[in-house]
């Protein structure tokens, strides 16, 4: 039990005033001496024992007049239902002993019968109101005694996601949260305190009064980086341990989904709950019990930077709850226009956008599927886009898919050839001659001879190719490291002119990412031999995995690259498991080694080939290798990524751009942003959408990214009572979905009980009794 007011409580000592004036004031007998001197002693005795009976019972009552008011103003009151129905049923059980033992001392003494049938009376009252606060008691945990207005803690925990616009009955279930929480903060009792925890980044407090936290939960809008719900929960336990109030209470409006319930705090919600027994935790669901939605899946686009002739490849997968039938598919995409974005009459105008494809997904309760969009032709610049579905549904924020790719004229790339080694295989793999007269070409090769390239800028290239290099000087090495230092891609493809002792020197030991140690000879049966096709350079195989000819390749001689660096990973091997493709990742570049060549001929002078992967028949393989390989290099550095996740920072290289731009967010007034040290860095990509860029450089720059939430934000799955158990204990918590099943489950849950009204009743019938008492007794005595 807890006292609001500790030191009003000590106003109880004043019971000793009538204490010592009773004492002091007490009337002494008169001796008075009768011949009947027995009948008058008995008399005398008689009418002793019925004044002083009187004046204990006087005593008591006033005693009780100072008592009680000075334990109300106290505000004695406890944090459990059970205590107080309890505390209850042992209180009258007191108070109804007592009274029937002065009923009967009355009835002893011989008091007037007024006297001895009103505290019968009385008795048998109390008597009634025990036995239903009794029979109360065992038929539950309901508030007997007092009432619920005791001061409350309370922290309102408020689940922001996207999933929360889902629509029902024409409001969203962040809209249903808000009107039950606003209804649940007038409830609570005046002395009160109401934090709010929400799913924004940033620390909570409890509010000044109730209605700022009404103000702030008016205020709560849906975010795409909203925070996962145990830590939102762990937040408000840890606001609640410090709180000064016997009665704690959090309240977690959620629909349920079990993707707000994932992450690393969930693992430690049983234990924080357990540590913090005396908080009541409520569950409001706002959710929809059978949700019905169709929802499109994460973009997995072929590239984000692409050459004009290239093909665009989308793959958008899709899934449905609660509905089935077909559904139709639109692709759409802005042309460049350097004219956008614009800000006209302080609303920003966009490019406009063209459909550029269409398809129907046939949605299957339960079940997904993946449609496929391709595109060529696009012009140079920046194209963004969406995939969405035509129409709407009660979640909207999933029916759409954004994304950014980049369309640039042909990437400059650098071969570097050997001694006495030909770069026409790969020339003509990654540039085809036709192609190049018609501008249709992915690549623009450049060939210089090995002992060129320590003299050559080699900032401008996408890519550097080293075509069986052989010994190098240092000056050459340091080259080629600064250049993948600083974001290139490198590709090495070894043959019979590499030296080991050049090649394991720490320079280029560091570059390849180990030490090249000896060649390997082999009867002809050893072949490239690819164990997945995870890698971005393998990906093309994927689908057609076991009918890629490698066997018809044979490989007869191949280096061993050993001691490889923690940053080196194999991409392939050999069919004796020897490292066949290595990719070393600097801090910005890349460098991918092939441990034999593709440049050896058929039949080569004064010495054998070392493999038919470029010359053997149909060689398409190798072609398509050769190809992905440079393109892997050409796309790496922090300028190829265009497409983004919810609170990731984007960064985009910004070389030789404007310095200054004009950010326009999808759902925000245009900012100014800078770059800094050849970097643009944006750090608030809270909101899905296309996040486009405006800046001045001789004329008109115009760059952007996309962001998407993830698939697993919109995910309605709900969680089941078996589910959730686990996650707060059970019986640890209560589910309430109305203002009515919230009141019901706090009567059945443990909650504080307040005795103020209780006693102040008790008090006015105590001055009742002792005014007719008092009355009687004085009437009496004249």
């Amino acid at each position: 039990m807890g006292f609001a007011n500790w030191s009003l409580l000590a106003g109880a000592l004043l019971v000793a005033i009538p204490i010592a004036l009773h004492l002091l004031m007490r009337a002494k007998p008169k001796h008075v001496m009768f011949p009947a001197i027995r009948f008058i002693r008995e008399r005398q005795q008689t009418n002793s024992r019925q004044l002083q009976l009187r004046h204990w019972l006087l005593l008591a009552l006033r005693c009780a007049a100072v008592a009680v008011p000075a334990l109300a103003l106290a505000r004695p009151s406890v944090a459990s239902a059970m205590i107080s129905s309890w505390l209850s049923v042992g209180l009258l059980g007191i108070a109804v002993i007592v009274v029937a033992i002065l009923a009967a001392v009355s009835s002893s003494r011989g008091l007037h019968r007024a006297v001895t049938y009103g505290l019968g009376g009385f008795a048998a009252l109390l008597a009634a109101v025990l036995i239903f606060f009794l029979v109360r008691s065992l038929s539950g945990p309901g508030v007997s005694l007092g009432n619920q207005e005791a001061p409350v803690a309370a922290v309102l925990v408020v689940d922001t996601s996207p999933r929360m616009d889902y629509k029902h009955n024409n409001a969203n279930r962040l809209q249903a949260a808000e009107a039950l929480a606003r209804e649940l903060i007038k409830q609570f009792p005046p002395d009160s305190e109401v934090a709010l925890v929400s799913g924004r980044a940033g620390g909570a407090a409890f509010a000044v009064d109730r209605g700022a936290a009404v103000q702030a939960v008016g205020r709560l809008q849906t975010i795409g980086t909203s925070r996962a719900l145990p830590e939102l929960v762990a937040s408000g336990l840890q606001l609640l341990k410090d709180a000064p109030q016997q009665r704690k209470e959090m309240y977690v409006f959620t629909d349920l989904a079990a993707a707000a319930w994932r992450g690393a705090a969930a693992a430690d919600l049983p234990k924080l709950l357990k540590e913090q027994a005396e908080v009541q935790l409520y569950l409001i669901d706002v959710g929809i019990e059978q949700p019905q939605d169709a929802a499109l899946g994460d973009l997995d686009l072929s590239t984000q930077l692409l050459s004009p002739s290239a093909e665009l490849q989308i793959r958008v997968p899709f899934s449905a709850v609660g509905v089935s039938g077909p559904r139709e598919v639109e692709l759409l995409m802005e042309e460049p226009d350097p004219r956008f974005p614009i800000l006209r009459d302080g609303k920003p105008e966009f490019a406009k956008s063209e459909r550029r494809g269409t398809q129907t997904a046939t949605l299957v309760e339960g079940a997904g599927g993946t449609l496929e969009f391709r595109i060529r032709g696009l012009n140079p610049g920046l194209h963004q886009g969406q995939v969405r579905f035509v129409g709407s549904d009660a979640l909207t924020i999933n029916d759409v898919r954004y994304f950014a790719v980049d369309v640039q004229p042909a990437w400059p790339v650098l071969i570097v050839t050997g001694p006495n080694v030909s770069e026409n295989y790969l020339d003509e793999a990654i540039a085809p001659r036709e192609f190049r007269h018609t501008n249709q070409a992915r690549f623009m090769p450049e060939v210089i001879p090995q002992q060129e390239l320590a003299a050559k800028n080699l900032s401008g290239y996408r890519a550097v190719a080293l075509l069986d290099p052989g010994a190098m000087s240092e000056e050459g090495w340091q080259a080629l490291s600064s250049y993948v230092e600083a974001g290139g891609g490198l590709a090495v493809f070894l043959g019979h002119n590499a030296d080991p002792q050049s090649f394991s020197a720490p320079l280029p030991a560091k570059l390849l990412g180990g030490k090249l140690t000896r060649q390997t000879r082999t009867p002809g049966d050893i072949y490239f031999a690819p164990s997945t096709y995870d890698h971005p350079v393998l990906q093309p195989f994927r689908q057609i995995d076991a009918n890629v000819p490698w066997d018809r390749f044979p490989v007869y001689y191949h280096w061993n690259l050993d001691e490889l660096a923690d940053s080196a990973r194999i991409v392939a091997t050999f069919g004796n498991m020897k490292p066949a493709l290595i990719e070393n990742v600097d801090e910005a570049g890349r460098v991918l080694v092939l441990t034999t060549p593709i440049t050896d001929p058929l039949r080569p002078k004064g010495r054998s080939t070392w493999n038919e992967l470029a010359t053997g028949e149909d060689a398409w393989p190798c072609f398509v290798l050769a190809n992905e390989m440079m393109l892997h290099l050409a796309q790496s550095g922090a300028d190829t990524r265009l497409n983004f996740r919810c609170g990731e920072t984007a960064v985009l290289a910004n070389g030789e751009y404007a310095e200054r731009y004009q950010l326009f967010t999808p759902n925000e007034l245009p900012q100014d942003v800078t770059a800094r040290d050849g970097r643009v860095v944006v750090r608030f990509t809270d909101h899905p959408g296309n996040y486009r860029m405006k800046g001045l450089q001789g004329g008109p720059v115009i760059r952007g990214f996309a962001v998407n939430l993830p698939a697993e934000a919109t995910d309605l799955t709900r969680l089941t009572k078996e589910q959730l158990d686990p996650l707060f204990g059970a019986e640890r918590y209560h589910v309430a979905r109305s203002q009515e099943e919230i009141q019901r489950e706090q009567e059945n849950a443990l909650v504080g009980s307040e005795f103020y009204p209780l006693l102040m009743a008790f008090f006015a019938l105590v001055m009742g009794l002792e005014h007719v008492l008092a009355n009687r007794f004085y009437k009496a005595r004249e």
